[in-house]
């Protein structure tokens, strides 16, 4: 393990960090990014958006929040002005709570919301009152993890914690030295999750008991990818690994700068991730990480994972724009500047066309830090179809 002088050095780095990507030094709110995901709402598939002190359900096709719907009569309520209410949960209005993952779905008619204030809330999806609130030992700023009716709940400054959903009663703890970042990985019966404290974790999803550690030479803050039956991360020691099921290191690759994002992989097996440098890299998960391209891409680093779409690699990064590459050979095909070019900081999402989405073309979604455009939708080509401002 790792001295408790070392890891509380690297936490005041990684702290100091967060306060500069939020360009918000010595405010409480703004020290995180916004975090997307699908939610169903009133029998069809919507976006929901949580950052800082809002969660919002949106709709897919346009970005407008959802409307509440009355289920006895199919009505919009409506406010006291006959102005039709939308979904969108204010922590100003629920004890202050602020949000930085977005909730799950507890059952047809309850979302369940962690708060970074300690909370775990019951949350009514139709009438968006809070039915219950949990007491937490602990803040969450990573996406929770449902599998199998459990919860699986990682907390900002260390630990795990394994939840029934079948009345939120705890069934397991396992502590770390340091925090939880990102959501954990269910690998059959394996909970894999990475933490602070430079360790990735495996541990029996049904019991909690550890199975395997492996130590990554620096902080973890990414949820790894499993693929081809080995897991792929990338750590703050400038470094990426590829690591078997029974926690193996089998291959490393050096990059540029810190690794933060989740990678992406290809058909062919092609790897690709993207550091705070801003170099974009990609290499062979079939020849030990074999270098096919190495490319610094953006003037400022890219701490979300790239998203792969055809031939296309896509990143986003701090100096406000997305970037399209031909995934050949890392050459610039596309960029598109955000308006006055905000740090693009949370991950992306592709969506693909659905009529449970009621899309009927890919749409790439990317959040930004600036209230006026915290999620953009973009066409794979790049064409800008709606902006959500808060």
């Amino acid at each position: 393990m790792k001295s408790s002088f070392r890891l509380r050095y690297e936490l005041i780095a990684l702290l100091m960090c967060l306060l500069l990507f939020s360009g918000c030094v010595g405010a409480r709110m703004g020290v995180s990014w916004p975090a997307i995901g699908l939610i169903d709402l009133n029998g069809e598939q919507h976006l929901t958006l949580a950052y800082n002190n809002d969660v919002v359900i949106l709709s897919p096709s346009n970005g407008a929040p959802a409307r509440l719907i009355n289920p006895v009569n199919g009505q919009v309520f409506r406010d006291s002005e006959n102005n039709p209410r939308t979904w969108i949960l204010r922590g100003s209005e629920n004890g202050g709570g602020q949000f930085y993952a977005y909730p799950l779905r507890l059952d047809d008619e309850t979302v369940l919301l962690a708060s970074n204030d300690k909370r775990l809330l019951e949350v009514d999806s139709v009438l968006l009152d809070v039915k219950r609130t949990i007491p937490l030992d602990d803040n969450v700023v990573a996406n929770l993890l449902e599998a199998d009716g459990i919860l699986y709940l990682p907390f900002q400054n260390g630990g795990l914690s394994a939840i029934s959903m079948d009345g939120l009663r705890e069934l397991w703890r396992f502590p770390t030295e340091a925090g939880i970042w990102a959501q954990p990985l269910l690998v059959d019966d394996l909970l894999i999750f990475s933490s602070i404290d430079h360790f990735l974790y495996a541990v029996d999803s049904q019991s909690g008991q550890l199975q395997w550690t492996v130590d990554l030479g620096g902080s973890v803050a990414s949820t790894p990818l499993f693929a081809n039956g080995r897991l792929y991360v990338g750590s703050f020691n400038k470094s990426f690994f590829e690591i078997s099921l029974d926690g193996g290191i089998l291959s490393e690759y050096k990059t540029q700068n810190w690794v933060w994002g989740t990678p992406a992989i290809d058909e062919y097996g092609i790897i690709y991730l993207a550091d705070l440098s801003g170099f974009v890299h990609a290499l062979d998960s079939e020849n030990g990480l074999l270098e096919l391209w190495s490319k610094e891409i953006a003037e400022r680093g890219i701490r979300a994972g790239p998203i792969v779409y055809g031939d296309r690699v896509i990143v986003a990064s701090r100096d406000g724009k997305v970037y399209w590459l031909d995934r050949r050979d890392g050459e610039l095909i596309n960029a598109r500047e955000i308006d006055e070019r905000p740090e693009l900081l949370g991950d992306m999402m592709l969506i693909e066309p659905s009529e449970a989405l009621n899309i009927d073309e890919p749409l790439l979604l990317v959040t930004s830090v600036h209230d006026a455009r915290l999620l953009i939708a973009f066409a794979v080509d790049g064409r800008q179809v709606w902006v959500y401002p808060r």
